[in-house]
């Protein structure tokens, strides 16, 4: 049997390094099956048994058979120590952390490596979006990874295991490895799939109210006909109960093109078509096909994948094509080339607007709105003169939005389109001098061009606009590597060094109408009724790299890694070392005993250093907008130190993992230890000194925790095998301190009421707001007034969760699988911009007090005598004290537990297929199918983010969470 000892890598000097990266397989009693062998840093393959270090591994069938379109997204439930927030909104971002929260304004992601390509994972939302204040979730740039070429994906989940990647992989590192043709085999593919979505989860609306702010419907005379209308500028639901026997004149009765519906009275009642009725079924179409061909020494591998994505919310769309070459050659006795290349092209169109803006529907159907609305007649939405039809008219006889666009003008005249075009791959060359020593060498490299351009009509409530921006970034990685390896008797080394030159690019334009357009539906900036507005920026920065690993192996039983690696930034002053120390010891070679089939006991250090911003060390003139004819300049908001210092990450593990039973029960457990030191924040400073902020070194932050992952096989026969595996993860966060008197430091602001904070002695991303006051006794003390007593602005708890586990059942009888994934997380909190003014406008269900609004709200709670409370609120009183009294009101628990996925795959017998297909597997799918123990049932907890940064946890205006199923044929030839 063919057995894996090593990774070979070689080293070519043109005028750039061009390096590739091949694998030597040799036949040797000494080496362990493929199984046993796992991608670590650098793509370098390793035996499991020598790292000291805790890793986990993901099977690219995972992904694939699930219908997965986000690679990163995909893990979520499947690894420990990884957290994973996947709002539901069409190709939007994930937010991806590993083991908790280590920087205060810095990267807390891990870094991302497509077959050695670090890829850049940007986030291009505005702040606005971010903090829920309105804007569109354009995504991560980890959305173009092909989830149908993944073989394979390793999570290097800490730094020990991360060290040699240097200061970008502080997080840790999530590192995909892509199929390619295997040697002496021929193989064509074809896999096609589709899925359907349906909205889930979305805020219950009372259906006992219609809109308006009084109990009774105003009267009008028009063309001497005295009319019931209606308060057609209130967007809020206070108006009166339904009645069919009450007759008004609706928003749609005063255009006489429309003539069924012109000045004809209707009944007051619950619409027909509501809210719901206005998403679509969205539909996911994915077919790949690829072609694998080995040509003697020269191994091929083409693929292409097409995925178009129809979003719940009409009109939205995105279509991707994946291309992917991947090749591989011997080109002599001792040189071997590889060269992989990546296409991407993904177009979206009309991504949904989330959050608290004028664009987004969410806002406007769960916060503010009338319950009453038809949506059957929003659809005629505008005049055969462009004009806009809206339900927010400003009065009858003006038709002119008060507030609110007609949500189907939202989304056929104000919408976006966005584009980016991608290349990524590695080429080179390796040579192996012998069997002992080879060096190696590589470049990197990952290009991306992003255009976006937004559109508010005229027309429109807004002001109408046009915005285009264009976004270019660049990464180049060249490295060398020279590879030496040995066995000295009982002990063996392994050893390499190496060096690493990285180059990042990134210039951004951005062009925008000012005062409106000029000429309806010509957007260009020369339609701007003023000078249109043009901003623009670019980066450079690059980090030289030196490193080196030494690990050295005691009669398959002991084993010492060290590694060191140091950077010079271009945007630090200090240049870094970051060394790691691992070691392991496989006790299962000393414990001679049938039962325990592999032990390994684990221990590892790290220290690990993270850079800032380009242009962080000296102060440039800022250009601002200009006044009049005159230009303006001025000191930038923040001071720059030019003696700024690399964040610190120093990291210690210890871990044992074992299996018994021929394998039959396993287990791997880590406690981890992390401290990082010289938090680079902008502190603010008195305004006096010409700066509102300073950049320094301050503060620790502490993270520490436990993660574990257990296999179990409680049946396993020729015919049936059941596999369970259960994955835990704890952290327990703590900013320890900042700088001097500095208790607090505000990361940003939800659209109203609340903050995000950095609070000393408290775990990172503290929502601050009032909470209730309580007496000794524990009670709710209510206010002279009937409102619940606010106390002093204080940490109404973090975003951070306690736990997150996830279990999944792998069931197999002959040639049917079945796999279940239930994904956990208890704990952590988040803020609710829908609760608060869906409460304040009387659209949510509890404000609809089981249709008897008339007998109003006592708040359970006593007064601050100790005496019951026995103020009685009318029902909007109560309903508006959810804005301006206790925001602990619109906090909640972002506890879940989801039914993640089910999936079932069949493969069909050879005697149905024929001779000319090697094989068919037909997979069903469905994910996030059920969701328990949410705090607020209408707010899936994982659909409160808007970015993959470090704001989260404040919900501005989300669209609903979905389900979705489907299927996928995979036809192998």
């Amino acid at each position: 049997m063919k057995k894996l000892t090593t990774s070979v890598l070689a080293v070519v000097l043109s005028s750039s390094f061009a390096m590739v990266s091949a694998q030597t397989i040799k036949d040797t009693a000494k080496t362990q099956d493929i199984e046993g062998v796992v991608v670590t840093a650098l793509g370098i393959k390793r035996e499991k048994k020598a790292l000291g270090y805790a890793t986990q591994e993901i099977k690219g069938d995972v992904i694939s058979d699930a219908g997965q379109t986000n690679a990163v997204s995909a893990l979520s439930g499947n690894v420990a120590g990884v957290q994973v927030t996947a709002p539901s909104t069409m190709g939007g971002s994930t937010r991806i952390t590993m083991r908790g929260i280590s920087s205060v304004t810095g990267e807390n992601r891990p870094l991302i490596v497509v077959d050695g390509v670090p890829l850049d994972n940007s986030n291009v939302n505005t702040l606005d979006t971010q903090r829920g204040a309105g804007g569109r979730d354009y995504g991560d740039a980890t959305f173009d990874i092909n989830p149908d070429d993944i073989e394979s994906v390793t999570v290097l989940k800490g730094g020990p295991a991360a060290a040699l990647y240097g200061a970008r992989a502080g997080n840790g590192a999530i590192i995909y490895t892509t199929k390619s043709a295997k040697k002496g085999r021929t193989e064509v593919q074809l896999n096609t799939g589709i899925s359907f979505e349906n909205i889930y989860i979305r805020p219950k609306l009372q259906n006992f109210y219609g809109g308006g702010s009084q109990e009774t419907l105003p009267t009008r005379t028009i063309n001497g006909t005295t009319y019931n209308v209606q308060e057609y500028a209130t967007d809020a639901s206070w108006g009166p109960k339904y009645d069919p026997n009450l007759m008004y004149l609706p928003w749609y009765a005063f255009d006489p093109e429309f003539a069924n519906d012109y000045m004809k009275p209707v009944a007051w009642v619950a619409p027909n078509k509501d809210v719901d009725d206005f998403f679509n079924t969205g539909v996911t179409y994915t077919n790949n096909v690829s072609v694998a061909k080995s040509f003697g020494d020269t191994n091929v591998r083409l693929s292409y994948t097409n995925t178009q994505i129809n979003g719940i919310v009409p009109t939205s769309k995105i279509n991707k094509d994946n291309f992917s070459v991947n090749l591989n050659t011997k080109l002599s006795e001792n040189l071997k080339a590889e060269a992989i290349v990546n296409y991407v092209h993904t177009a979206g169109y009309n991504r949904p607007e989330v959050g608290y803006g004028d664009n987004s529907v969410a806002q406007k159907f769960y916060q503010f709105g009338q319950r009453n609305l038809d949506f059957s007649k929003l659809k005629d939405y505008k005049l055969s003169n462009g004009n806009q039809r809206t339900w927010n008219r400003t009065a009858y006889n003006n038709a002119t939005p008060k507030y609110s666009d007609n949500p189907y003008w939202t989304i056929n005249e104000n919408y976006s389109q966005d584009s980016r075009q991608r290349f990524f791959g590695n080429a080179g060359l390796t040579y192996t001098f012998d069997k002992h020593f080879y060096i190696v060498g590589k470049v990197y490299g990952d290009v991306y061009s992003q255009n976006i351009d937004t559109r508010v009509a005229v027309g429109s409530q807004a002001v109408s606009n046009y915005t285009l921006e264009k976004r270019n970034v660049s990464e180049f990685n060249y490295e060398g590597r020279a590879h030496y390896s040995n066995n000295f008797g009982d002990f063996n080394v392994n050893a390499f060094v190496g060096f690493n030159i990285r180059d990042n690019k990134m210039s951004w334009l951005k062009g925008t109408t000012v005062g409106g357009l000029v000429i309806p539906h010509i957007y260009n900036l020369d339609n701007s009724k003023e000078n249109a507005k043009a901003t623009n920026r670019s980066y450079h920065s690059s980090v030289k790299s030196v490193f080196g690993s030494v690990s050295i192996g005691y009669k398959d039983l002991l084993y010492v890694e060290a590694t060191g690696r140091n950077d010079w930034f271009s945007t630090v002053n200090d240049d870094k070392l970051y060394p790691s120390v691992t070691g392991s010891l496989v006790f299962s070679n000393l414990i001679k005993a049938d039962w325990l089939s592999f032990g390994k006991l684990r221990a590892g250090w790290s220290n690990v250093a993270q850079g800032t911003d380009p242009y962080s060390r000296l102060n440039y003139t800022v250009i601002g907008t200009p006044f009049g004819s005159s230009q303006m300049y001025s000191d930038p908001n923040t001071f720059n130190d030019p003696n700024i210092k690399p964040e610190m990450k120093n990291t210690k593990e210890v871990g044992i993992e074992a299996s018994f039973f021929n394998n039959r029960f396993g287990f791997d457990v880590t406690y981890y230890d992390v401290k990082s030191t010289d938090l680079i924040i902008p502190l603010p400073v008195d305004p006096s000194t010409g700066f509102l902020f300073k950049r320094i070194n301050a503060g620790e932050m502490t993270n520490k925790g436990i993660e574990a992952m257990v296999n179990i096989t409680p049946i396993k026969t020729s015919d049936f095998s059941w596999d369970l595996t259960w994955n835990f993860a704890r952290n327990r966060n703590k900013l320890v301190e900042l700088q001097g008197d500095l208790k607090n430091y505000i990361l940003t602001n939800a659209p109203f009421r609340v903050q995000l904070a950095a609070q000393v002695g408290e775990a990172y991303g503290a929502i601050l707001g009032t909470d209730y006051v309580y007496d000794a006794n524990g009670n709710k003390i209510i206010d002279e007034n009937g409102f619940y007593k606010a106390s002093e602005i204080k940490s109404l708890g973090s975003i951070l969760p306690k736990y997150n586990m996830g279990f999944r059942n792998t069931f197999k009888y002959k040639s049917i699988s079945l796999s279940v994934l239930v994904d956990i997380q208890e704990g952590g909190k988040y803020f609710s911009t829908t609760n608060m003014f869906g409460m304040y406008s009387g659209m949510l269900e509890e404000t609809g007090l089981g249709g008897n609004r008339a007998a109003g709200v006592v708040l359970p709670g006593v007064k601050e005598d100790g005496t019951v409370n026995d103020i009685l609120l009318d029902a909007p009183t109560w309903g508006a004290s959810f804005y301006d009294t206790v925001d602990a009101q619109n906090v909640f628990d972002a506890s879940y537990i989801k039914l993640r996925d089910i999936t079932i795959g069949y493969d069909l017998p050879k005697s149905l297929v024929g001779n000319y297909i090697q094989g068919v597997r037909v997979s069903a799918f469905a994910r996030n199918l059920f969701a328990w123990n949410l705090s607020n049932k209408g707010i899936d907890p994982e659909n409160v983010s808007y970015g993959s940064g470090n704001y989260q946890g404040i919900e501005g205006g989300s669209l609903p969470s979905t389900r979705i199923y489907g299927f996928n044929v995979n036809f192998k030839f």
